[in-house]
């Protein structure tokens, strides 16, 4: 067939022929329409072996040769081929013509993929930009494709794939965390309603092109992480996500000693320490696998004025003497400057925490006026 240049302003003649190549097993879809593939069951022989007494049963229903030996059969394939004639314009797109074809076999236009000259025909072209004219044939080769959309409502995410009918659903769970960021063996995948098994194909599910699957997130649960106590030493927990915080307390009171009622958990995020609560679990308070937790401790202990008087007070191990000092003006008819704090022979110095200072539970910490005797720290 002769090609020349052509103005992509002028119309062709109609009917061009369109030759339809289905292969590799896969079968054409569409009412009306032959099938594509003829399975011929015993066709090839690929081996064959002499029967013999006591041969296993596997062989019992083999088919037996002029030699009277079983045979070994297999399935082969036939390609068939059938030619469409299209009306079409030179300003029609490979979409386009995509699109007739749909409407007269029945095959969704993901699944068609064209070819003119050995030359792969992209969808946003115009038959003039591949010199194509009339009577001019162009093959069509029917894929296994198909474009599904996944809802990730967890995240607010929907993505597109351009998935294969013959893929496993856990193929899609890898193509979904390469697309989404969701663990793989975080995912539930929904369709209408029924969780689909990782090992099942597609085709088996009932899927097709522009059908929407919906992914519930369900983590694992494992995590690994530190508790940093009083910033002296590091307690390394294997977690789940869904255990509370009071949970972790128990757990470092049985390795650690600490009475869970007096620890205080805190997590450091943007500079701010954030407090967390014991009827939360792990997951709502975002903790995530390798975090750092810090532990502190709650403590009583009292203040001994100068005059005698005793003042509970209820900190943290974490608390400043500055806000012990606050606390202390509250309550007593005491300026800032005229008075310093006391402990076990040390000088509790502004901006100091208690457990640098070893503050424990029960014990004292003296109010002393600046012109008393001072013990120098």
């Amino acid at each position: 067939m002769k090609r020349g240049a052509m103005d992509s302003r002028q119309e062709l003649p109609p009917h061009y022929k369109v030759v339809c190549s289905w292969r590799n097993g896969m079968r054409a879809a569409g009412a009306g329409r032959r099938r594509c593939l003829a399975e011929i069951r015993g066709a090839r022989v690929r081996r064959a072996r002499r029967g013999r007494l006591g041969a296993p049963s596997i062989w019992a229903d083999r088919p037996i040769d002029r030699a009277g030996s079983k045979v070994m059969t297999d399935e082969i394939y036939v390609k068939m081929v059938k030619e469409v004639a299209l009306d079409v314009k030179c300003t029609d797109t490979v979409d386009q013509i995509k699109s007739k074809i749909s409407s007269i076999e029945g095959i969704e236009k993901s699944q068609q993929v064209l070819f003119f000259g050995g030359n792969h025909l992209e969808n946003n072209r115009r038959l003039a930009d591949y010199n194509i004219m009339t009577n001019s044939s162009v093959d069509l080769y029917v894929t296994d494709g198909i474009q599904m959309s996944v809802s990730i409502p967890s995240v607010g995410k929907i993505i597109k794939l351009n998935l294969k009918k013959s893929q496993s659903v856990a193929d899609v769970k890898a193509e979904i965390e390469q697309k989404g960021g969701i663990p793989l063996d975080e995912q539930i995948l929904m369709y209408g309603g029924q969780q689909l098994e990782d090992h099942k194909i597609l085709s088996q599910c009932g899927l097709s092109n522009g059908h929407a699957l919906h992914v519930l997130v369900c983590p694992t649960g494992k995590l690994h992480i530190s508790v940093n106590v009083d910033g002296e030493r590091t307690v390394n927990l294997d977690v789940k996500s869904w255990y509370t915080v009071a949970d972790v307390k128990l757990m470092i009171e049985t390795l650690e000693g600490l009475p869970a009622r007096s620890q205080i958990l805190m997590r450091t995020q943007y500079g701010s320490a954030e407090t967390l609560k014991d009827t939360e679990t792990l997951q709502n308070q975002h903790i995530r696998n390798n975090d750092t937790l810090m532990l502190y401790q709650s403590i009583q202990f009292f203040i001994k004025t100068h005059e005698g008087r005793a003042l509970t007070m209820l900190m943290r191990t974490c608390d400043t003497v500055d806000e012990v000092m606050e606390k202390v003006e509250e309550r007593l008819p005491i300026k800032a400057g005229v008075y310093y704090l006391h402990y076990e022979g040390r000088v509790l110095c502004l901006g100091d925490t208690l457990q640098k200072y070893k503050v424990a539970n029960n014990s004292t910490v003296d109010v002393r006026l600046r012109n008393s005797h001072v013990v120098s720290s």
